[in-house]
């Protein structure tokens, strides 16, 4: 992996990356099964990565992959759990910026830069605030200037704490002025679920995880973290659009 790429920022993405125990490389052409541990909930948008990712490798005649979701502690117990692993080349990790975060903020029994072999960058999917369908926020200024009007009451929910969703809530926090409740869930599926159950006002999320949900109509799109609006998106604004700002 590049280190420029490595260390360009991303605030309004969620990166998935594909990593593997270090020492591992030369085992992989002779290995008939990979496990790939993704340390987040099923119905993430990492779980539906490595479940993309075991099918085309299936399709290729590669060897067989099983997924595995780990979920837990901000994903340190997934990680944790491919760093104890044999470095034989059959343990694999999907990850996001979480796993470069998560040192910083809490005592983790693994060194991002030191245990694991980066292999590929695998996708990039633009992260989404959005509402119930049947909410009354249409725009992302409705939701911001709601926030004003009632500090501390309006909440919003993603997987977390510490994720990159968790840190891009916190940026809008600040650059909007706006006292919002951040409610942390285990990953972003139940957080879904706790917005179309209505014990939530917004959730930060993923593409991949609501993009049902946003098609059906029973959640509402509002913004993207990207400057510019987002190529599966075209009529939801960025952070950059002028509808976006109030």
């Amino acid at each position: 992996m590049n280190p420029q790429h490595r260390a360009r920022p991303a605030p309004a993405r969620v990166l998935a990356i594909l990593l593997m125990l270090a020492g591992g490389t030369a085992c992989c052409q002779t290995i008939k099964s990979v496990r790939i541990i993704v340390p987040y909930t099923p119905g993430s948008g990492p779980d539906i990565l490595g479940r993309l990712l075991a099918e085309e490798v299936g399709r290729q005649n590669g060897p067989t992959m099983v997924v595995e979701d780990h979920p837990g502690a901000g994903t340190v117990i997934g990680t944790e759990a491919v760093a104890r692993a044999v470095p034989d080349g059959s343990t694999v990790l999907i990850v996001a910026p979480s796993f470069i975060i998560n040192p910083s903020l809490r005592k983790v029994n693994y060194d991002p830069l030191t245990n694991f072999e980066p292999i590929c960058h695998l996708a990039a999917t633009p992260m989404v605030i959005v509402v119930n369908g049947a909410s009354p926020y249409r725009t992302l200024a409705d939701l911001l200037n709601a926030a004003r009007a009632t500090p501390g009451e309006l909440t919003l929910g993603s997987g977390g704490p510490g994720s990159s969703l968790h840190i891009g809530f916190e940026i809008i926090k600040r650059a909007a002025g706006i006292n919002m409740t951040y409610v942390p869930y285990g990953g972003n599926a139940p957080a879904v679920n706790a917005l179309l159950g209505g014990h939530l006002t917004a959730v930060y999320a993923d593409y991949p995880t609501v993009v049902e949900q946003i098609k059906s109509g029973t959640l509402r799109a509002l913004a993207t973290g990207g400057r510019t609006r987002a190529e599966p998106l075209p009529d939801v604004s960025g952070r950059n659009d002028p509808c976006a700002k109030s």
